[in-house]
């Protein structure tokens, strides 16, 4: 640990004498501390010792800490041309080293950008752009690949990319060479009166030969956003045709509006045929990628899904906001689950705050044969500094 702590202090120094000198480096990162306390997220399943035939739950009572930094540098060129790149330290859970993840340094992101005119080309580790100003689908990815920018006016920007998902060590032949990779093609626009768009797919080419799976197929969706007098809207498509089985679609519309330092909100939508929705689009408990949100069920679940949710939040004052949401998932196999969950956010200093989530599940199971009948209950307390 002490090698990984030495060679990001170094790597800080470095960057920050470059940017003195030259002023074409910059540095930035967050970092965040959590405290967990999470009940029946297993949902009550059981597991049976095949030796001693004892029963036992895997995460009835978790109680856990966890920590990360990320640190980002962006390299300028005299003539525009740049590299970014980031990296992960720490991410993982208190526990002595056990695990091993908290001595882990992980890159990202670590690509170059060289602007041509009006096109732009980037290559290497590099964000992958779907449906991510709602979250709702491939948002905060990262691949290897190449992505070719033409933006003809600060309006709208069209984008080619090719990304290889896997490299085979050793090919099949040159028809089948055990390789997955993908294509893609994506409009982000920007209309009058502050709304904007974006759209595409992705086409995955998946010839890899040993795991038993046909992946190839497209995937992808459109998304808009902005304001309808009052009432912020927000609405996205997506579908998911990759693999042997039926093209799963999902939609979602939502809308808020302000009443002074109180913001309220609606958001409906569905999920079906197995599509799985990004984890950070949703609630809290639901979906959402917050503090306490349940890994063993999520809005898609791979089953036909509808939900409907209502988010409220208020400005107790400039430091401190306060949020709740009343939602109710609805599972055409497993059963239904209401979320009864809330946030604290405050503002310590410039670049540091302290939230504080707490969320209930209430979990009707149709099918106890095969998933637990506990209904989760989690709090968070994290505290995150950006720079």
């Amino acid at each position: 640990m002490k090698k990984v702590i030495a060679a990001a202090a170094g790597l800080m120094l470095v960057g920050a004498m470059a940017g003195t000198a030259l002023g074409a480096v910059s540095m930035g990162g967050d970092a965040r501390a959590r405290f967990l306390f999470q009940q029946n997220y297993d949902l009550g399943e059981t597991s049976v010792d095949e030796e001693t035939g004892a029963i036992s739950r895997d995460r009835e009572k978790d109680n856990k800490v966890t920590s990360r930094v990320r640190v980002q540098f962006r390299g300028e060129a005299a003539g525009g041309a740049y590299a970014i790149g980031r990296i992960g330290i720490g991410d993982g859970t208190w526990d002595g080293g056990n695990s091993g993840t908290n001595n882990v340094v992980v890159k990202d992101k670590a690509y170059i950008g060289v602007p041509m005119g009006m096109t732009l080309l980037e290559a290497g580790r590099q964000p992958i752009r779907g449906i991510e100003t709602t979250k709702f689908f491939i948002h905060d990815r990262t691949a290897d690949g190449l992505t070719f920018f033409i933006n003809p006016n600060d309006m709208w920007s069209l984008q080619l990319g090719y990304y290889i998902n896997y490299e085979a060590a050793v090919n099949g032949d040159l028809v089948d060479d055990n390789d997955e990779s993908e294509l893609s093609i994506w409009v982000d626009g920007k209309f009058a009166g502050d709304w904007g768009t974006r759209f595409g797919t992705y086409y995955v080419d998946d010839q890899v030969l040993t795991d038993g799976r046909d992946g190839d197929g497209a995937y992808g969706g459109l998304e808009l956003f902005g304001p309808a007098g009052p009432v912020g809207v927000k609405a996205a498509v997506a579908f998911d045709d990759r693999g042997e089985g039926d093209t799963g679609w999902a939609a979602f519309v939502s809308g808020d509006m302000a009443f002074g330092a109180t913001t309220a909100g609606l958001n409906v939508g569905f999920a079906n045929d197995g599509i799985e929705l990004d984890g950070d689009f949703g609630f809290i408990m639901l979906g959402g990628g917050e503090s306490i949100t349940v890994d063993d069920v999520t809005l898609g679940f791979g089953e036909d899904t509808w939900w409907i949710g209502a988010p409220v939040s208020f400005a107790v004052s400039e430091a401190l906001t306060l949020k709740a949401n009343l939602a109710y998932f609805d599972y055409d196999i497993s059963g239904s689950a209401v979320e009864i969950s809330g946030s604290a956010i405050y503002a310590i200093s410039d670049g540091a705050s302290v939230d504080l989530d707490v969320g209930y599940l209430a979990w009707s199971n149709d099918r106890p044969e095969v998933l637990g009948e506990e209904s989760p209950f989690g709090a968070g307390l994290t505290f995150n500094v950006s720079f």
